[in-house]
Formats: C-alpha cells, structure tokens, sequence
C-alpha cells in the first residue's frame, strides 16, 4: 500500500478543481470582465483583475465561485459621496447590480455586503468593485453596504504571500491549505468556519514553521490549532504568531496582507470552541497514525483525522 504522504497527495489531486471546472470558471470569467468593460459602467472601470482562491490556487472542488476585482474611478458618480470624494458604497453596488442584471437577464443577479453575486448555472462569479487607496498601491478600498464605508484590503497581497509561504515550503503550503479545507469541509456545520480563516491560519504558521511533508504540516497545523483549547474558553490564552483566542472575544487573526483586519471576525465563540476541539481530535488521529504498526493503519487514522471522525 502506498506511504500516508503518498496517499495524501493523492487526495490532493483528488479535491483540486478539474480541469472542466477551470475552463469554465475561465471562459466566463473573461466574458463577463469583457461584458462589463463596455458601456457606461466600462467607462467607469480601471482595470480588474481574478481575487479570491482561485486566483492563490488554493481552492478545491467545486469550483463554484470565483471572485473578481473591479478598480473603479472614484470620480464621475453623481450621487451618495461618502467623504473624500468618494461615491457611497451602496451607490457602486447597486450601478454594478443593473448593469450585470441589464447584461445578464435571465441569471440571478443579487447584491451582497461587499459585492454583486451573478449566479451562472455552473458558477457563481462575486463582482467586487474597488478604489484604489492610491496611484501604485497594492492597497485598495473595497464597499461595505451595512456600514457605509469603503475598507481596507489587498486580494494582490494574498496572492503573493500565499506564493511566497508555497516557496518557503517547498511547495506543499497550497496543497496543505487544500486538504485543510478539505477538513474544515467536513466538520458539523457548528464548527465550520469561512475557508479564508483556515487558509490564513495555515500561512499564519507555515511561514513561522515550515513543513517537511504534508503529514507533518497536517500534524503541526492540529497541534498549533488545538493548543488554544484545554479546560475551556473562559481564559484568554497564549498568543501565537499573532492568533489569540479567548471566551469573550472568540478569535483573532490577522490578515496576512497587512490591512489591519481580523478575518475570524464575526465568527461566534462557540463556532471557535467547537474547531478547536475538532482539531484536538484531528491531532490525536494523527499521532495514532505516526505509533501505527502497519501504513493501513496509518492511512486510514489520517482518513479519520481529513473527515473530522472521532
């Protein structure tokens, strides 16, 4: 039988897209960029470009949504500023929502918090219009419809942070990030946190603690994750690479594109209780792998630990 880390990188290619899925995340993709690049709202448009995992290759199957950046002129928008001569984020939402809707009639096309989501019916396409914060800056501002501010973020920065950690580990820091996913995937829905979250958290450690293999960054990921368990939540815990967790202010975890967010806000304690804890049993299913007598018991205690069995 083949050796756990054989195994584990052949789930990998498993759980990555198909080919099929990104040629058709591609082709529309493009034809919508090329669609939304004519008109008034074209007139409107910089440039735009693919955010999100698809474009950091850390996503899996399906592939069924992508996220693309739209860098507008802030000028020329005749209603709502939201200071510094900026349009109201809702004002940019909404124009983005009629002309997708205008050039797509028979789709669902809806508003979100922070960007219009056009449904295909192989892909979901997130359209997220952005200014930059300054001529040349990796920093953009994208809109945030509850509170009417433009926020601080930079899907370029993530692409290039998620490269340089692949690097630095040899590049098993991206299919790691996938079978985390995969993991997180598997969990009750009450300890299922956004995909972002575990793949920050990955690069969070892997750019401190390099992984050698697949198993060992799983094992390492686990450890460092359960390690802000232990008798409960009610503490505050020890910080490590800047990731706290406490019982009343649930996670925080810096965004690795220097933005000054936390990508585990909004998620609820108990939501964060429940993934530790999962994560203390994926941990202990990995050190039974590695005391294994034979590699079928070996593989088969990392299944348990991928599928978030007890």
């Amino acid at each position: 039988m083949a050796s756990v880390e054989q195994q584990l990188w052949s789930l990998v290619s498993e759980i990555e897209p198909t080919p099929t899925q990104k040629a058709g995340a591609a082709r529309s993709q493009n034809h919508l960029r090329d669609l939304l690049s004519t008109g008034q709202i074209g007139a409107r448009i910089r440039q735009s470009y693919l955010s999100g995992s698809y474009s950091r290759d850390t996503a899996i199957r399906p592939l069924d949504d992508v996220d693309v950046i739209f860098v507008i002129d802030p000028n020329g928008w005749s209603q709502g500023l939201a200071g510094l001569f900026r349009p109201a984020p809702e004002v940019v939402l909404n124009t983005f929502a009629n002309a997708i809707r205008y050039r797509y009639p028979v789709s669902s096309t809806f508003g979100q918090r922070r960007s219009v989501r056009l449904e295909l019916y192989h892909l979901d396409i997130d359209c997220v219009p952005a200014i930059e914060e300054a001529p040349g800056s990796d920093f953009v501002l994208i809109p945030d419809r509850d509170s009417g501010e433009w926020i601080r973020s930079s899907p370029r920065r993530h692409a290039a942070q998620a490269t340089a950690v692949n690097q630095q580990n040899g590049g098993r820091a991206k299919p790691l990030v996938k079978l985390l996913k995969y993991w997180n995937g598997n969990l009750p829905s009450t300890a299922r946190v956004r995909s972002f979250l575990i793949e920050t958290l990955a690069l969070t450690l892997l750019r401190q603690e390099p992984a050698g293999s697949l198993e060992g960054g799983l094992l390492s990921f686990f450890s460092f994750l359960s390690g802000f368990g232990g008798q409960s939540l009610l503490l505050s815990w020890t910080t490590r690479h800047g990731v706290t967790v406490t019982g009343y202010g649930g996670m925080t975890a810096p965004d690795l594109a220097g933005t000054g967010t936390n990508v585990a806000g909004r998620i609820d304690t108990a939501t964060i209780t429940k993934l530790v804890q999962h994560a203390a049993r994926s941990r202990d299913r990995m050190l039974e792998a590695q005391r294994a007598r034979s590699v079928d018991t070996a593989v088969d205690r990392v299944a348990r630990a991928l599928r978030g069995d007890l």
